[in-house]
């Protein structure tokens, strides 16, 4: 009796189809919401299990069902049209080549609420809402049918993602690689011990070396530029480091032809064409591994090249907007932030020292910082990592609020507030610097330089801060506090020598690469200037000692060369004019100890009437490239580094 009263009740009740499908006389599924109408993105009305009585047919209603068809035509042609679009090639190469055809595809780019673009895709989904409601009846057939026609047509101007091409049109031979078993050597050994490199960068995905060497060596996809580049810019960093360091578990390898290997086919990729289209994340990785190279070499030209070519592909991927990272995974999303607030920070810190503007503007950034490791090795290096984001933005303010056009239109009170105000924030950034505790982190006598050269920075950057003053009544060229930070930046300099003095030549250049360039020359062009404006004799002595220190790392890089030679230069200088008790022409010193340019015509600054020895100076800079020095940094407030990087105080070779 049971069985009975169960198959009575199951054969009683049954789920009904959805009236869409009904209507449409369509076979429906019977879930909620039934594949039809989600496919379809309508609402559904699925039917409930009823009782089975019996009854009519339910009487159809003509043209309710032709205003549903003629909707329904409409969104099935706007279907198909995005399946055509979004379809991969049917016959993809099986391995990627350099003249191979499109491998990867790159988010559209990005755009904000004021483009065009943004405003049809508010205009389409409108009247995709209309051409919905229209099937309830409250639109006639032909207000309908023209809803769904102008959403399709924005639909047709819709950017569909682009596909990366892997190098120029032509047929060329696929990228020489390193040897595998070198590489898998180096993986090996970045999952042991991470280098330098990355763990100093905080470059904290330790295993995209590994899945790059993975998808390249053993590819089952087309390898995109972007990833060959990147490859060979990580290697060439990594392996540099291990070379260094003398690791025996490498000591079989040729290592220095790897690392010059890797060097080669890194600066081709960069500089090729591939590079500049398609952007992609590892291809801004690619450029910010070039940046810092760049930064190393002091080839400043070519720093700002990258720069500029790596803004535009974080522009266009839309990574200065949160907004486009919502969607990413986690580590995804991380890793975008990452080589966005590295270039920030290398951007807004040689825009200062050049004297121009950045190309990262604060008033159109609003993606968050990225993440700070857990692991307690690596977290001091990401703190202050972070903690020098904030000093680039400070840095960043420096140029926009004292030295840009449009500062300069500002009042005197104006510029007074604008110093204190960021006088105060540097020092409480370099507070927060060295309040961090870098006993736990990998490479902890690196961290420990690091911030025991906090001062020399901080000081450095508060010397560009104050040479920004001046007085309503005459022109001051030094004041007294920018003398003042500019001595202080020079005495935290000699503290740091100990720290770097007898360790080996690449922990040497860690300091020059690092701390020395990377603030600007002004610290040591102002104390130069009260030195032969005042004949002081504490000055000269702080002067040659900064040249002594600079000696014993004039030869880590082409960058610490150079500024050895300049410095050298201009020490001599003063050294002649101290010693003939002369003082440069042109400046008064005035009671609390600035230097005033006297009158209000142009600067006419010189060097005094002495006799030069022969030898004082090289065939590269003599007493007039000094007084032209002077007369531009002086009276035009120009930068400091911008002035040295022109053509008359280069060394040709």
């Amino acid at each position: 009796m049971t069985g009975r009263s169960s198959s009575s009740t199951r054969s009683s009740f049954r789920v009904r189809a959805c009236d869409n499908c009904r209507l449409r006389k369509i076979k429906c599924d019977k879930l909620v919401p039934c594949s039809s109408c989600n496919a379809l993105g309508v609402s559904c009305s699925a039917g409930e299990a009823r009782p089975v009585t019996p009854r009519s047919r339910p009487v159809q209603n003509d043209e309710y069902e032709q205003k549903f068809h003629a909707i329904q035509d409409q969104l099935n042609t706007i279907q198909q049209t995005l399946l055509q679009i979004s379809r991969p090639s049917p016959n993809p190469p099986a391995i990627a080549v350099s003249g191979s055809t499109p491998a990867r595809q790159t988010a559209p780019p990005f755009e904000g609420q004021s483009s065009f673009h943004h405003e049809t895709l508010v205009a389409r989904d409108a009247a995709l809402s209309a051409a919905v409601a229209a099937r309830g009846g409250e639109l006639n057939d032909q207000v309908s049918s023209a809803l769904s026609s102008l959403k399709n047509s924005l639909d047709s101007h819709t950017p569909a993602p682009t596909q990366e091409t892997t190098s120029e049109p032509g047929p060329q031979a696929r990228e020489p690689l390193l040897p595998a078993d070198i590489v898998v050597a180096v993986v090996k050994k970045v999952k042991a011990r991470p280098p330098f490199f990355l763990v100093s960068q905080s470059w904290k995905d330790t295993r995209q070396l590994e899945t790059l060497c993975q998808s390249i060596y053993f590819p089952l996809e087309p390898i995109p530029v972007g990833s060959t580049t990147l490859l060979h810019g990580l290697l060439y960093f990594v392996i540099r480091d291990y070379m260094h360091e003398g690791d025996p578990d490498l000591a079989r390898f040729d290592l220095a032809w790897s690392e010059t290997f890797c060097e080669r086919n890194f600066s081709a990729g960069l500089n090729s064409y591939q590079m500049m289209v398609d952007p992609t994340l590892e291809k801004v990785q690619a450029l910010l591994i070039g940046v810092i190279k760049a930064q190393e070499e002091s080839d400043s030209q070519r720093c700002w090249t990258y720069l500029s070519l790596a803004f535009n592909m974080c522009q266009t991927m839309g990574m200065h907007r949160n907004v486009t990272s919502l969607a990413d995974p986690f580590p995804v999303a991380d890793s975008k932030r990452h080589a966005f607030w590295s270039l920030y920070t290398i951007d807004k810190n040689i825009s200062l020292n050049i004297g121009v503007t950045s190309h990262f503007q604060d008033h159109d950034i609003d993606t968050a910082l990225y993440t700070a490791s857990l692991d307690t090795k690596q977290y001091s290096w990401d703190l202050i990592n972070l903690i020098t984001v904030e000093f680039a933005a400070i840095q960043g303010k420096v140029y926009d609020q004292l030295y840009s056009i449009g500062a300069l239109r500002a009042t005197e009170d104006e510029r007074l507030s604008k110093i204190q105000t960021l006088s105060m924030d540097l020092m409480t950034v370099r507070n927060k610097l060295l309040e961090i505790d870098v006993s736990k982190g990998l490479y902890a006598d690196s961290l420990h330089g690091m911030t025991a050269c906090a001062d020399f920075i901080a000081y450095s950057v508060l010397t560009v801060i104050y040479r920004a003053q001046t007085r309503a009544r005459d022109a001051m060229a030094v004041s007294s506090q920018c003398y003042e930070a500019a001595s202080l930046a020079l005495h935290s300099h000699l503290k740091c020598i100990p720290y770097f003095r007898d360790r080996k030549a690449h922990k040497q250049a860690e300091y020059v690469n690092s701390i020395l360039l990377y603030p600007s020359f002004t610290p040591f062009v102002i104390v130069f200037t009260h030195a032969i404006t005042t004949a002081s004799v504490t000055d000269l002595a702080l002067l040659q000692e900064t040249v002594k220190s600079l000696e014993l790392m004039k030869g880590v890089s082409r960058g610490s060369m150079h500024l050895y030679t300049l410095c050298e230069a201009f020490a001599k200088t003063a050294q002649v004019v101290v010693d003939s008790r002369q003082t440069l022409t042109g400046l008064a010193q005035h009671q609390d100890g600035s230097l005033i340019l006297p009158g209000t015509g142009p600067a006419n600054i010189a060097l005094p009437d002495v006799i030069w020895p022969e030898d004082l100076f090289d065939s590269h800079v003599d007493q007039a490239d000094i007084s032209m020095f002077l007369n531009n940094f002086i009276g035009t407030n120009r930068s400091a580094m911008d002035i040295l990087n022109s053509n008359y105080m280069i060394d040709p070779n």
